[in-house]
């Protein structure tokens, strides 16, 4: 009896090999992939999520849209596996609750380790790279005082860790770290507290004016969601909400997903990363103790989508070298080079790309320098010439030359047309590959079904939401109770005064 090898088992499909004409085009799991196309070009539908759908074992995902978790919720859900979502935002509300659990994650476990506290505190603060620094000059200002605010970070998370206090308390702290002298008496007088720790405290907080005061705007960033009672109410743990067994769900080969959306005024990317983060080393702790030889089978497979404004992973680049191998294997994918210039630097950003197994490029790139590298990392093809000269005195002759030019120009890639992609794999030629969307045919019917589904259900529970006119009435009447306004202030409420039971 012959066995036949489901390739689902090995690897994730790209698609059809059309330039050179050939078969399937197949990434191994313990490669790494990268994919590149600007907004719109089909990097979602036609490559991240066909690979999630088909990863044998646990995946972690990042995302911003709420239709590309629904279009793939139900279909990782089967076979009761395990899918939980941090949705900070609270724009799923209406899915978790039914089969679908909510991910709690409690920031200050495990900070008694100050290996933990220091891992911890530099992943949130890698999420605020991308954000302004004032006084600061670009991106270089932004991973300096990055740098800094881990110190602080580190050193509240550890000092609470110690002390059996809460994330409520380290907010305390964080809300005005000048005055806030109790962590650092903590770090100072604990026994078990990390040697020279409250120097490093001390030392980040207490600079110059303006790097001080720079630190601590970058501090009160990488936690900002967290002074949302909503959000913290969603993400950490309280009565009746436990710590999400992370171990558990990649045991089980579920799916963990990380909700996030691009808002410039309320980013989750220092969260995302944070857990993310958290997840990897989960992974990774499971892969040392397995019996598959010290790896994780199947693999834990981590498809990070717009992975610059999602979770900027700041160990991704040695995780791909060194992690791929124990089980833990990372498609990601940006709009464009410069953002991952933005948020890892210059060097970093090449680092990342070298290490790039696969790397998938999309058309549409008005970034002509890119194009152009591409373009010269494809090299060059030698086409031949031969001239004929006629009459002389033997009758003429013919004379051979030969011309190097691109395989593609940069024009090309530019021009690449929807639904394919250039394909860098390895030492391989480049290939064109034809993409196949994931919902035509009877199973992305299937999918568009279960996504309807599920859609209509999150529209209905949101029916239930209470409105900000209703919060703004309910808000007023308690100003009234409290003294704030008397009946002679003018109290201005818009739309209908009445007020939901839940008030």
């Amino acid at each position: 009896m012959k066995l036949r090898l489901d390739p689902r088992d090995v690897g994730w499909r790209i698609g059809d090999a059309r330039e050179p004409r050939g078969g399937e085009l197949w990434v191994p799991w313990d490669r790494t992939a990268g994919v590149i196309g600007p907004q719109g070009s089909g990097k979602t539908l036609d490559l991240l999520t066909p690979a999630l759908l088909g990863a044998p074992g646990a995946a972690l995902v990042t995302l911003t849209k709420v239709e590309d978790l629904l279009l793939s919720l139900t279909e990782r859900s089967r076979g009761d596996r395990p899918c939980v979502v941090l949705d900070p935002f609270g724009v799923a509300d209406g899915i978790c609750g039914r089969g679908i659990d909510e991910l709690i994650w409690d920031p200050i476990a495990g900070c008694v380790d100050p290996k933990v506290a220091e891992r911890r505190a530099k992943a949130f603060t890698a999420g605020t790279v991308k954000g302004t620094i004032n006084g600061g000059t670009g991106d270089d200002a932004a991973r300096f005082y990055a740098a800094e605010s881990a110190k602080v970070l580190q050193g509240y998370f550890h000092a609470a860790a110690l002390t059996g206090k809460s994330l409520e308390d380290v907010l305390q702290w964080v809300a005005n770290p000048t005055a806030a002298s109790q962590p650092m008496e903590i770090l100072r007088r604990h026994p078990h507290a990390e040697p020279f720790w409250h120097g490093l405290l001390h030392g980040a907080l207490n600079g110059d004016d303006r790097t001080a005061g720079n630190t601590i705007t970058t501090v009160q960033q990488a936690v900002s969601l967290f002074f949302q009672a909503e959000t913290r109410r969603r993400c950490i743990p309280g009565h009746g909400r436990p710590v999400t067994d992370l171990a558990d769900v990649i045991r089980r080969r579920g799916t963990i997903y990380l909700l996030g959306r691009e808002d410039p005024y309320a980013s989750a990317s220092p969260l995302m990363t944070a857990v993310a983060e958290h997840v990897l080393d989960t992974g990774l702790l499971l892969a040392n103790s397995s019996p598959w030889g010290g790896r994780l089978c199947p693999p834990l497979v981590s498809v990070l989508d717009e992975l610059p404004s999602t979770a900027p992973l700041p160990t991704l680049r040695t995780r791909m070298a060194n992690e791929r191998a124990l089980g833990l294997s990372f498609i990601w994918a940006a709009q464009t080079r410069p953002q991952l210039t933005s948020i890892f630097g210059e060097h970093e950003a090449r680092a990342l790309l070298g290490l790039t197994n696969a790397l998938v490029m999309f058309g549409g790139s008005k970034d002509v320098q890119f194009n152009q590298e591409i373009s010269d990392l494809l090299g060059t093809v030698r086409v031949g010439r031969v001239t004929h000269q006629a009459g002389g005195t033997h009758g003429g002759g013919r004379s051979y030359s030969g011309d190097d030019i691109p395989i593609m120009r940069p024009e090309e890639v530019r021009r690449l047309p929807e639904r394919q992609a250039l394909v860098i794999a390895e030492n391989g030629k480049p290939i064109i590959a034809k993409l196949h969307r994931c919902v035509e045919g009877k199973a992305g019917a299937r999918l568009l079904a279960d996504q309807l589904t599920l859609r209509e259900q999150l529209t209905s529970d949101r029916r239930m939401v209470v409105t900000p006119e209703a919060r703004a009435a309910a808000a007023h009447a308690e100003a009234r109770r409290l003294g704030f306004v008397d009946d002679t202030d003018h109290v201005t409420t818009h739309g209908d005064d009445r007020v939901r039971s839940e008030w």
